[in-house]
């Protein structure tokens, strides 16, 4: 039985990264290649699959607890739109104390 992937865009993405042949990941454990795997790489695939950390990185986790949080791009914008152009810092200090907090509680 295939095992279940809680992140197959991380591992695929790991998978790319190592060089490997892969078109595709499901979290139903499929992993859809464009060839077949060499010997070496169906070893290197165990390997990663078995090293494999599904948790987010502290920077996912940050950019998750910024949106959990109201902060967008579109905000973050204009915010930095009326403190550079308009010389009104005040939306940008709000944002950055958001920003802070999370960074605080966040490595």
């Amino acid at each position: 039985m295939a095992e279940i992937y809680q992140d197959p865009l991380k591992l695929h993405e790991s998978l790319i990264a190592a060089g490997l042949p892969v078109v595709g990941v499901a979290s139903t454990g499929r992993i859809d290649y464009s060839r077949e795997l060499t010997k070496s790489e169906q070893v290197k695939v165990k390997s990663l699959i078995a090293s494999f950390d599904p948790a987010p990185s502290a920077e996912e986790a940050r950019l998750k607890a910024y949106q959990e949080r109201g902060i967008t791009s579109e905000k973050l914008a204009w915010a930095l739109w009326e403190h550079i152009i308009n010389s009104n810092p005040e939306p940008y200090l709000a944002l950055q104390k958001i920003i802070d907090d999370v960074n605080t509680l966040i490595h």
